[in-house]
């Protein structure tokens, strides 16, 4: 029996933002200061991922490519190339178009992140204000009502760029992420290429495990000898650990940039591995031909694994019966046998895909995978309880809709005034009630040419909360930027998920 020597695992970090926000300086700060005048100047091209050591034997491994890129462009699910994102920000211009999409992703991944405000030494430079440009992302700082750690920096100069490494290693030790020496290795490819000299390379992050050379790495259906081995300054090296960026020349093929990588020990073992890809592959193909899913319907992917082939069509056929317009149960493998690595591989395809099993047990392997905590997998001896956890599965995949409900109308007759983004208007009620402080639209010949607020009603000489009953005439004041002309339909409304 193989004892587990697992360590603490050094963190492999993403920065992310709007362009000219500092990412490259950042970067380009870190790397001067922190990688020793030997590796610096060994590195005689661009290398996209590399090590920084800090004090105490400690390890950050950044990656030197669009962050974005570290986890959208992901082939097969089941892990993000990137632990810990930096989301940075200039105290100079503040949230922009690509900072709000870098939170978008950061979000999506659910991804430990540190808020960096750089360019402090600017002039223009104003921190409290990006912070409160983050509240209306959601982003809550610390000292702004939440706990996302930030540091104010300046890539220039250097200011504030140990604070920030060092919230990174707390952030990494509070994530208690590990590694096991003695597996072999996997992880992503970051960047590949073809060069005309040495053919075709890829530098690739170790997300877990060892590799060393005389073993052979695959990658989708491309297959390499670990012949040569290199580090990220270019050097040779005979064998590398868990969050070392690394070199890899000699592929058959090129890598896909953000797919996984597997290790193993013979060639057999790796070419079995590339048959087991192609024939998932297939399978994956020949599934979504069959599956056209309408947008707004959940589509949700089942391996489904059981002690008899009987018990599994008839089980087959009341998943697929619970199939609803929001929610699609798709068999899309059915076969008797426990449930093993060629399943957790073929659900690894799509994040959605559940794995559940009926009288039957997990191979014991499945489960020094690294995939496999990533996995929805169930077992079940009884088939009410099955059948149960289906009903919660489509509640809780069910995609959620919005639901807007009028709630009143008014026809306008009158524009008394317009100022300041407020408009007031009289008009006569055709549908339901009007209320004070409800959102509205504004309609004009069936077309929405606007939306507002109602922050004033009167009826006759009195002011009011809420105005009922078709026909009767009132005076409502509306903060809106958009014009009301005479003959508009002002509909009040609220919006509701369901």
């Amino acid at each position: 029996m193989t004892i587990s020597n697992t360590n603490e695992r050094s963190p492999v970090v993403a920065i992310m933002g709007h362009v000219d926000h500092g990412k490259s300086s950042l970067l380009d700060y870190i790397r001067k200061t922190n990688i020793v005048d030997g590796e610096a100047g060994g590195i005689t091209q661009h290398i996209s991922t590399y090590e920084v050591h800090l004090e105490d034997n400690k390890r950050i491994t950044f990656l030197d490519t669009p962050g974005h890129a570290a986890f959208d462009n992901m082939r097969h699910r089941g892990g993000t190339i990137a632990d810990i994102a930096i989301l940075i920000v200039s105290a100079e211009d503040g949230v922009k178009t690509q900072t709000k999409h870098a939170i978008e992703v950061i979000k999506k991944n659910d991804i430990p992140y540190i808020v960096a405000i750089n360019k402090i030494d600017k002039p223009a430079a104003n921190p409290e204000k990006v912070k409160t440009d983050l509240l209306e992302e959601g982003i809550y700082v610390e000292g702004y009502g939440g706990d996302v750690p930030f540091s104010l920096i300046s890539a220039k100069t250097g200011q504030g760029v140990d604070d920030l490494l060092e919230s990174l290693i707390l952030v990494a030790e509070m994530e208690e992420m590990t590694g096991d020496h003695d597996k072999l290795a996997s992880g992503f490819v970051v960047e590949s290429h073809r060069d005309p000299k040495q053919g075709v390379s890829a530098t690739l992050v170790i997300k877990d495990g060892t590799i060393s050379k005389g073993q052979f790495v695959v990658v989708d259906d491309s297959i390499t000898p670990t012949r040569m081995l290199r580090d990220f300054t270019g050097k040779a090296i005979d064998t590398a650990h868990f969050s070392s960026p690394i070199q890899l020349i000699g592929f058959d093929k090129l890598p896909p940039v953000g797919s996984r990588f597997a290790t193993f020990e013979t060639k057999k073992d790796a070419e079995q591995a590339i048959a087991e890809f192609k024939e998932i592959e297939q399978e994956l193909k020949d599934r979504n031909e069959l599956l056209h899913v309408p947008d707004g319907v959940a589509l949700v992917p089942v391996i489904l694994k059981t002690d008899v082939a009987g018990t599994g069509e008839a089980i087959s056929e009341q998943i697929e019966k619970m199939t609803t317009d929001d929610v699609i149960f798709k068999i899309i493998k059915a076969e008797t046998g426990s449930i093993n690595e060629s399943d957790v591989k073929l659900a690894l395809s799509d994040p959605n895909t559940v794995i559940v099993g009926f009288h039957v047990n997990e191979d014991a392997n499945i489960k020094n995978l690294n995939e496999y905590e990533d996995m929805t997998i169930q077992s079940f001896d009884i088939i009410y309880k099955l059948t149960e956890w289906f009903e919660e599965l489509y509640e809780l995949r069910r995609i959620k809709k919005e639901i807007e409900t009028t709630l009143g109308s008014l026809k306008v007759l009158k524009v008394f005034s317009s100022q300041q983004g407020q408009t007031l208007v009289g008009g006569s009620i055709t549908s339901g009630t009007i209320t004070k402080n409800e959102i509205c639209k504004i309609v004009r010949s069936g077309d929405v040419v606007g939306k507002g607020k109602i922050i004033a009603l009167q009826q006759g000489k009195t002011s009011t909360d809420k105005v009922t009953d078709v026909g009767t005439e009132c005076g409502i004041m509306i903060q809106t930027k958009d014009s009301i002309q005479e003959r508009d339909t002002i509909e009040t409304f609220i919006k509701e998920i369901k």
